[in-house]
């Protein structure tokens, strides 16, 4: 069978679908449908993509909604489905849910999945005209991609709530399962006591300095301005604390960089942008505090990767992201947009080594019993097909 995963960009694939495109390519032709990213050397993940056996049909990408370049984007991908016959579309992402399937429609491809891993700010609570306009496009825009789709995939349980109760999805077409981790990759021994060290240093902590980590984009709906309040609030205590994700060029909820560099300039924060080595960045902190209010997928990376290594982890009360931690046992959850709360937390579980060590190992468990990407994307590609 040949295969279209029409997503974002490489690092997508390479990052979050290692394991579903690898299963996929046991049986089938593979291609993903995609742009490439600029965030580190050119083309270093498309050269990984490559490597695993999947082909690579170039399309520009834009986050955002745009008429005249979503227009360009449907018909770009129209394009590619057409002369490239495939016989199954997987869509991953918000734009390639709601326009692949009109493409795939178009090129007369029946077999679609849809992959909905969180809303994003299309469905953020905002209350403005431009909010109200964009919701009510996508929320059309996902009707017809589900109403084309054989099976949808959910990750959050609230979204799949939401377009049931509003009658916009066939509920026998919905597969819901929690978000994944791949917890051989992401574990407490996965990184060396040495080269955790080393990176230590190289980042300019001190080899006995207690690192709280934030790792996601530098979106205010991500937590970014309640991490960094927390920073001044215990700014007298030996706490450093690290900011690891890139500007979210074009949005309209972006942190702005001079307000990052503000905080940079502190000797407790440090804001060191896109990274690649997570796991090692993980590995020398001592607590992963994810303090976000955005429409996430219900288990974000930011949470499940420091859990499958064994980190304690701090959320917020959000509906779409507390799941992910067992309040009082594998981590601590605080209300949203507080930043008092945040640091009460941080520095409860940072001056109880105890309370730290039982946190992580119950954070570790949680990750092997109920997210362990083998078996949730075994399930799924035996759901799809």
């Amino acid at each position: 069978m040949k295969i279209a995963i029409i997503i974002p960009d490489d690092f997508s694939i390479v990052w979050f679908s290692e394991t579903l495109v690898k299963k996929l390519l046991i049986d089938n032709e593979v291609t993903a449908i995609c742009d490439i990213h600029n965030g580190y050397e050119p083309e270093h993940y498309l050269k990984i993509m490559k490597e695993w056996g999947i082909n690579h049909e170039y399309i520009k990408f834009y986050r955002f909604m745009n008429p005249l370049k979503d227009l360009l984007y449907v018909k770009n991908l129209y394009k590619i489905l057409k002369k490239r016959k495939f016989d199954k579309v997987i869509n991953i992402a918000t734009k390639p849910n709601l326009f692949g399937s009109i493409a795939a429609r178009l090129s007369g491809i029946k077999d679609v999945t849809t992959c909905v891993w969180g809303l994003g700010l299309s469905f953020s609570d905002k209350r403005t005209i431009k909010a109200f306009i964009l919701r009510l496009v996508a929320s059309q825009l996902y009707k017809h991609s589900f109403r084309q789709s054989k099976k949808i995939w959910f990750t959050n349980k609230n979204d799949l709530e939401y377009f049931t109760s509003r009658a916009m999805i066939d509920e026998s077409k919905a597969y819901l399962t929690r978000n994944y981790v791949n917890t051989k990759q992401f574990s407490p021994d996965s990184v060396t006591s040495e080269d955790s060290l080393k990176l230590k240093r190289s980042l300019g902590f001190l080899p006995q300095d207690k690192v709280v980590i934030c790792l996601a984009r530098m979106s205010w709906a991500k937590g970014i301005k309640e991490f960094c309040e927390a920073s001044d609030i215990l700014k007298d205590e030996n706490i450093k604390f690290l900011l690891v994700g890139p500007v979210d060029e074009g949005s309209s909820d972006s942190v702005p960089v001079s307000y990052l560099e503000k905080y940079n300039s502190n000797n407790n924060f440090k804001w060191i942008g896109f990274r690649r080595d997570v796991k090692e960045l993980y590995s020398i902190c001592c607590l992963a505090v994810y303090p976000s209010f955005y429409r996430e997928g219900g288990y974000p990376r930011g949470l499940t990767e420091p859990m499958s290594m064994q980190k304690p982890v701090i959320t917020t009360d959000s509906k779409h992201c507390s799941a992910a931690v067992d309040h009082e046992i594998s981590g601590l959850l605080v209300p949203i947009r507080d930043s008092i709360a945040l640091s009460d937390a941080i520095k409860r579980i940072v001056d109880d080594e105890g309370l730290a060590t039982s946190f992580g190992i119950q954070s570790r468990k949680k990750a092997q019993r109920e997210l362990d990407e083998e078996v949730i994307i075994e399930d799924l590609v035996k759901s799809i097909f």
